[in-house]
This record gives C-alpha cells, structure tokens and sequence, in this order.
C-alpha cells in the first residue's frame, strides 16, 4: 500500500513534468520511506494517547529511530511488517515502562549494559537493501557508541528525575539490542 501510494505521487510528478522519468524510482524509494515514517509517527501518536504515555511514545520514537540509524538491527521486508512490528515494540514498551516503574537503579544499569554489550559487539549492522561501505561502518560504529554514551547520560539524569522516562529510554535501547541480535542470528542461519 505504501508503495502504490508513493507511485502515485511519482506518476503524478513525472505525469506533470515535475520529476524526470529517470528519476522516478529514486523518488518512489524517498516518497516510501517518508510515508513509511509518518504511519509509525501516527502509530506512536496514537499508541501514545490510547495508554495516555504521550511523552513515554515520543521518547521511544526519537530513541528507537536515532539509535537505530546507525546501529542497525532486524528489518522487516515489507512496510506492513515494518509498522507493524515498530507499533508492537512501542506498546511493549510503554507497557513494560507501567509494569517496571519499582525497578531498582541496579536493574536497569544491567540491562543497560546488555544494550552497550550488543553495541561493542554487533554495531553497526547494515541491512541487505542498504550495504555500508567499510568507510562509513567505521563512522558508524563511533556514532553509535557515542549515541550510547550520550543514552547513558541521559538515562541517569532521568533516573533521578523522572524515573519513568528512564525506565522506557532503558527498554528502547535493549529492544534494540534485541533486535541486532535477532539480525545477527538470522544471518547466522542463512548461512547454514
């Protein structure tokens, strides 16, 4: 769907000389990925109001979307699987955030640290659609552990001060270091 949408937007442009036939594909590839982002901005929007942990979605959206440029991790190979997926990982997010509001300082510095072991270990992971060059895995793996560091300094003051916050900004990132394993597992397996 999101790509016969974005077709069409192409075929219009194209239709009123607006973009180049050549051009085309590239286009319906930019106009896929920012209705693609929209859907799961919409998704956390409403997941967000639904559970009333509006600032919780907004949180994991930012957190999940920028950790995730430049670690990588498992995508979907469809745009429905791909919403779906980032909506379900949202709502066990804020749910979890609910159910662990008691968690202890400690509890959360270990799960933090099994998303920092999965950085060191794995980042970045390309996906198959876009390759990384060797060059750019290097900037990459930087960015994420810089990322990191600037996670771990948010997750603490957030721990004194809006406790919640940390508790979802901690199971974001473990979620994603869920998700480069799941990766890494999968292409362990294709190889067999």
């Amino acid at each position: 769907m999101i790509h016969k949408f974005a077709q069409m937007v192409a075929d219009f442009l194209c239709d009123n000389d607006t973009i180049k036939k050549e051009e085309k594909e590239i286009y319906i590839y930019g106009y896929e990925i920012i209705i693609s982002n929209i859907v799961n901005f919409l998704i956390i929007l409403s997941l967000g109001l639904l559970l009333h942990q509006v600032i919780d979605g907004f949180l994991f959206y930012i957190v999940f979307v920028i950790t995730r440029q430049y670690c990588g991790g498992y995508h979907a190979n469809t745009y429905l699987k791909c919403n779906i997926l980032f909506g379900t990982l949202c709502l066990v997010t804020l749910c979890f955030s609910n159910m662990l509001y008691d968690t202890s300082f400690i509890s959360l510095f270990i799960l933090f640290l099994i998303y920092i072991g999965c950085i060191l270990e794995y980042a970045p992971i390309d996906n198959e659609h876009k390759k990384i060059s060797a060059e750019d895995k290097k900037k990459y793996r930087k960015i994420s552990i810089w990322i990191s560091i600037l996670w771990s300094a948010v997750d603490i003051v957030l721990f004194c001060t809006a406790k919640k916050y940390a508790i979802t900004l901690t199971i974001t990132l473990v979620i994603i270091a869920m998700l480069m394993v799941i990766e890494i597992n999968r292409r362990k397996e294709l190889l067999e």
